[in-house]
Order: C-alpha cells, then structure tokens, then sequence
C-alpha cells in the first residue's frame, strides 16, 4: 500500500486523473481547510454546511481534473481550486432560487417534444436507467441516490433513512465514485 503524505501535490493530481482513489481523500485532506474557508465566506447565505462541503469536494476533484500540471508556474493548484470551489458555491447558491423559483412548475404539465410517444421514449429510457444505476449501486446508496436526485437535502436524507450525516455523505461518495465509473452503461447503444 502506498503513502500518499510524502507524496507532492502534483503527483498526486496525475494519480487522481488516473482515478485513484486514495489519492483524491489525501488531496481533499489537504485542500479540506481551503473549501471550509471558502464555505465559510458564505455563511451569511444561509447555505447549510454539509451540502456546500459536498459541492466543494465535488468542486475540488474536477479541479483536480481539469489542472494542468504542466502550467503550475502560471497558476498553483490551490488558487486554481479555491476559484472552482468558489464558483461552485456560487452556481449552488444561484440554482437553490431558481429551484426555489420552480418549486410550484408541475412538472408533468410542460410539454415534452413532439407529443405523448417522445414523452413515452422519455420515461422508458429513464427507468432503464434507474434499473441500470440499482444494479450497481447498494440498496442504501440506491436509497440516497432517489433521494439525492429528488433534490433532498443531506440532512433531510439522513432523517428519511434514519442514519447520521456522515453516514449519508460516505454513501453519496461512494454512489457518485460507482456511477462515474460505469457511466458508460448510461449511453444508449
């Protein structure tokens, strides 16, 4: 097993591109302090913590993504994710009004397309792929993944499921690591 501590950041962005795992939860132990100091800069928002900690990790890791390492003498890894992490916050902030905004929209009452068939394609092909996430998904993380995609709340999730938050953090990570890594079964062949 490798040590990630002694490892340079640098490295460890080239390892997190090669999606490794331990690698990101090195990184996000050393950026930790970074997303919180960003968090906290909007705490007059009334954003709630654990969901803006998990669009910050979320933030940090396609930072990590899309650094190039090659330009680190232009800009440092750091700056380069504290402005991802920023604009995250900042995109989750502006789409908690628009949701707001929403909330009353029936949603079955826009029209979709062409007509009843597109609408009839549509749903098929959704449930395919409900069926397609549950199959590699654990009935818990299956459990906050319906949740999750409703838009629910960490908080609110972890009440539903009578588990504590951190529980249904892990579980969300996990869910997010397992569907990046079979996306290719959500295309259409």
């Amino acid at each position: 097993m490798q040590n990630y501590k002694n490892i340079e950041t640098e490295k460890l962005i080239l390892l997190v591109c090669e999606r490794d795992d331990e690698a990101f939860s090195e990184l996000l132990e050393r950026y930790s302090p970074m997303i919180n100091k960003v968090i906290s800069s909007f705490s007059a928002s009334g954003i709630r913590y654990d969901e803006a900690y998990s669009e910050g990790c979320v933030a940090l890791h396609r930072a990590a993504l899309a650094y190039d390492v090659s330009k680190s003498s232009e800009i440092t890894f750091g700056l380069f994710a504290r402005i991802c992490v920023y604009r995250r916050i900042c995109d989750m902030l502006s789409g908690a009004k628009k949701s707001e905004r929403l909330a009353d929209v029936d949603i079955n009452s826009i029209a979709v397309g062409t007509g009843v068939e597109e609408a009839l394609v549509y749903k098929e092909r959704m449930n395919e792929y409900f069926m397609r996430a549950k199959e590699i998904l654990s009935e818990y993380e299956y459990s906050v993944f319906l949740l999750y995609i409703e838009g629910i709340p960490t908080a609110e999730i972890a009440k539903q499921l009578g588990r504590n938050i951190k529980s249904v953090e892990n579980a969300k990570s996990r869910m997010l690591k397992s569907l990046r890594r079979e996306g290719r079964i959500f295309f259409d062949n």
